[in-house]
């Protein structure tokens, strides 16, 4: 398609249009850099877990809680024996379990290994890891660890590792192991992540240690384990949803309230939004977000080309005319035309991509994550870059060429100057689709922004200010004497402690027998607290009294919320024992918000335990904060030494929770700019080729009277039209498209008028300026030079 005198053609165009070159180019640099970034975001998105070969036949186990209605991907470790004795289409199966608190012997100092996972050797047959050597049982051995390539070269620098020693503490112990492989890196796109393998033993006995009659290897309830298989080719999966229904009936009896089932690999990812899960999940809402937005930005920049071409089509119209008389066909411009277009968008490839990498770092803090040139998706990213790029330049191009190459010949030769009606209605109509863009970003942006300060603004039901929460951590049963320490500074009004801080992070359901209908179970949430927690968050009780230690048997009452009152269709129930839960009733707290806004208020039990906080929540007074932090870091020294003081304001904590639309709003703000320029660029050229068209015209209305500012209203008229149009016609698809966004709150702001008011404002605002300088010259321009003007 391109040839030398095509791009020597495009040019010298070019050169001879510096301001549509100029205009152009930063045009298409700025959208195409924008998308860039969001394609490498999309791209590697959707090839998480593609580096797996054989991933249409891995798939992980799925337990289902009747009772609570939540899906969970924890199994009991016995599961996978049983599936691979009675399931024949399973080629291999293996649990795995993250060990906590693992370390190696590196000269005398222990170095954590983060992601280390207790499994079995079949783990390597269902996962195709590369290994540097090959056995089958490679992990059978109890004392056998198998590395990564980096963490053997950690350990053994320049050395074999296969078979040598190494000291490891595991389960606060020391153990000799012996390393019996070395696997390559896992690529950062796949669901399973390891720094190195040992046998399931070491996480059953971690696991013993923590649960009540020690038998974690045999017991059903204990669901703690992933369990991954490997089914043959071409098995139906159906097949092994019946055999889980016998297993069920089996194990747990009659009264099944636990079903299993399978999830593919390729839906791990994206597909596990209402599964409660440890591992990494994907948005695909805010792949169609990012992905409608980068659409958008190159619509502007196309737009922006397709008015500018058609706007200095004047200077080309004798070049046309004269062609198509030597004998030149319409087919040979279009494709000229054409090329010019594509050869436009290559040229400013390199420009996009350099600025691309200069705004990457600032979108991985926008899109939570690290945006990384994964190396088996290279080709993929040249691909469509280049492709993109392509689709720009001829997308852009193909109005203008269609519309030039089609002129006739006579009229141009007559009247070279094409500005009739027809043209500037279409180039009137492109810039009014921009500006709908440009009101619709910032009405958009502004509606989010009034939900995320909704959100940190909006009374939850407790205290939302002056509270600060420690992260215990591991010193959680030291969490009773940190905070009488802390109680005796007198800027502290209270201190109380929780298995969590609020809004809640994590889900603790209960399936709760109701009343009156032992058959029936309501979910219920758990909430674990110790006696001071609810006065220091100060949560309101509505009826009976809070815990107290003026009452010895509080460890053994609870607190119910309105929510949780109302579905047990429970009456006068202060004071009382009610026959599913062991313990009294003591209170009815006020419904509060125990998750984010996102969520509704559940039905709410409270419990009570002096034994240990994992977070603890210190009420301080206003404005004393900066000189608190050193005391309780301090106390927390004396309790935990050498461990992290990890704490954060309520602020911080509610800023953490909403970071997701925070985010967003500035992803639609910085969007909305790009738009905004790349359209004022377009509309101030645009308005230059304009004022040159019409300068006869504006020296005879000068030489009839005309005053200066009314030829400047002359031209502002007709922009503020636009943005007019453009503003109308902007509400409502935000309004649609916001509604959409603002379901996926429980608690959420409305949709004010201001929103759109304040757009039309910013557009009208950045129209007039932009519009102004040229139409202000054009106005003073002397009569007997306009009218000699050629």
């Amino acid at each position: 398609m391109f040839t030398k005198s095509y791009l020597k053609s495009t040019l010298r165009f070019l050169k001879r249009n510096k301001l549509f070159a100029g205009i152009n180019i930063l045009g298409l640099s700025l959208a195409l850099a924008a998308s860039f970034i969001i394609l490498l975001y999309v791209i590697n998105e959707l090839s998480y877990n593609t580096c797996y070969k054989n991933r249409k036949q891995i798939y992980r186990v799925l337990t289902y809680n009747v009772d609570v209605k939540i899906t969970d991907d924890g199994t009991p470790y016995i599961l996978s024996k049983s599936i691979k004795d009675e399931s024949p289409q399973v080629n291999c199966v293996a649990p795995t379990r993250n060990l906590a608190g693992f370390s190696i012997k590196l000269n005398d100092e222990f170095i954590p290994i983060d992601n280390t996972i207790g499994t079995e050797s079949e783990i390597f047959k269902i996962f195709d890891i590369l290994l540097a050597n090959q056995e089958e049982n490679i992990l059978d051995e109890p004392n056998s660890i198998v590395l990564s390539r980096k963490q053997s070269q950690i350990f053994f620098p320049g050395e074999d590792p296969i078979g040598k020693d190494l000291i490891a503490q595991v389960n606060d112990k020391e153990e000799i192991f012996t390393v019996t492989g070395v696997f390559d890196e896992i690529p950062v796109n796949s669901t399973l992540q390891a720094d190195c393998f040992i046998n399931s033993k070491w996480a059953l006995a971690q696991l013993n240690q923590t649960i009540k009659d020690k038998k974690a290897e045999t017991n059903w309830r204990s669901s703690y384990w992933w369990t991954w298989l490997k089914l043959y080719e071409n098995v139906d999966v159906a097949l092994l949803d019946e055999q889980f229904r016998e297993l069920e009936k089996k194990v747990y009896g009659e009264e099944d309230h636990f079903d299993l089932s399978v999830q593919n690999l390729t839906d791990v990812y994206f597909g596990s939004q209402e599964i409660n899960s440890g591992f990494p999940m994907g948005n695909m809402k805010n792949i169609r977000i990012f992905s409608a937005i980068a659409i958008l930005v190159i619509i502007v920049a196309a737009f922006n080309y397709i008015i500018l071409s058609t706007a200095v089509s004047t200077g080309r119209a004798k070049e046309i005319g004269i062609r198509k008389t030597n004998g030149a066909s319409a087919k040979s411009i279009r494709k000229q035309l054409l090329n010019e277009s594509v050869v436009l968008a290559i040229l400013v490839l390199p420009v996009a991509l350099f600025l691309s990498s200069l705004g990457k770092p600032y979108a991985e803090e926008l899109f939570q994550t690290r945006l990384l040139i994964i190396k088996a998706n290279i080709a993929i990213y040249i691909i469509l870059y280049v492709a993109l790029t392509l689709f720009v330049g001829l997308a852009s191009g193909l109005y203008t060429a269609s519309v030039l190459s089609k002129l006739n010949v006579i009229s141009i030769l007559k009247n070279p100057v094409l500005h009739g009606r027809r043209k500037s209605r279409i180039r009137y109509a492109l810039i009014v689709v921009q500006l709908v863009i440009f009101c619709s970003f910032v009405s958009s942006t502004l509606i989010i922004r009034s939900q995320y300060k909704y959100a940190l603004n909006k009374d939850p039901g407790y205290y939302n200010k002056d509270v600060l929460f420690v992260d215990m951590g591991e010193s959680s049963q030291s969490s009773a004497i940190f905070m009488t320490n802390i109680r005796a500074f007198s800027n502290v009004i209270s201190a109380g402690g929780a298995i969590d801080a609020l809004p809640m992070i994590n889900y603790w359901p209960y399936p709760m027998e109701l009343p009156g209908d032992k058959s029936k179970k309501i979910p219920i949430e758990l909430l674990a607290v110790d006696f001071d927690f609810i006065e220091t968050m100060g949560i309101q009780v509505l009826e009976g009294r809070s815990f107290s230690h003026e009452f010895g048997d509080d460890e053994t009452a609870y607190l119910l919320n309105e929510k949780a009152v109302k579905a047990l269709e429970l009456t006068d129930l202060v004071g009382k024992k009610i026959d599913v839960v062991d313990g009294t009733v003591i209170g009815v707290v006020k419904d509060f918000n125990l998750h984010s806004f996102r969520s509704d208020i559940p039905p709410l039990l409270i419990v009570a335990s002096d034994d240990f906080a994992m977070q603890v929540a210190i009420r301080y007074q206003p404005g004393t904060l900066k000189s608190l932090l050193p005391l309780v870091k301090t106390e927390w020294e004396k309790i935990a030494p050498g461990q992290p003081f990890n704490y954060k304001t309520m602020d911080e904590f509610l800023k953490e929770v909403y970071t997701e639309e925070k985010n967003l709003s500035v992803i639609i703000t910085v969007s909305a700019l790009f738009s905004l320029l790349i359209a004022s660029f377009g509309l101030f050229g645009l308005t230059l080729f304009m004022v040159k068209n019409q300068i006869k015209e504006i020296g005879i209305k000068r030489v009839f009277g005309s005053s200066e500012k009314r030829i400047v209203f002359s031209f502002l008229r007709k922009n503020f039209f636009m943005v007019v149009i453009a503003s109308v016609l902007s509400i409502l698809p935000t309004i649609f498209v916001m509604n959409r966004w603002l379901s996926n709150f429980s608690f959420r702001t409305n949709i004010e008028w201001w929103v759109f008011a304040l757009a039309f404002l910013v557009a009208v605002l950045v129209v007039i300026l932009t519009v102004l300088y040229h139409s202000f010259r054009a106005s003073r321009i002397n009569p007997v030079e306009a009218l000699r003007y050629e």
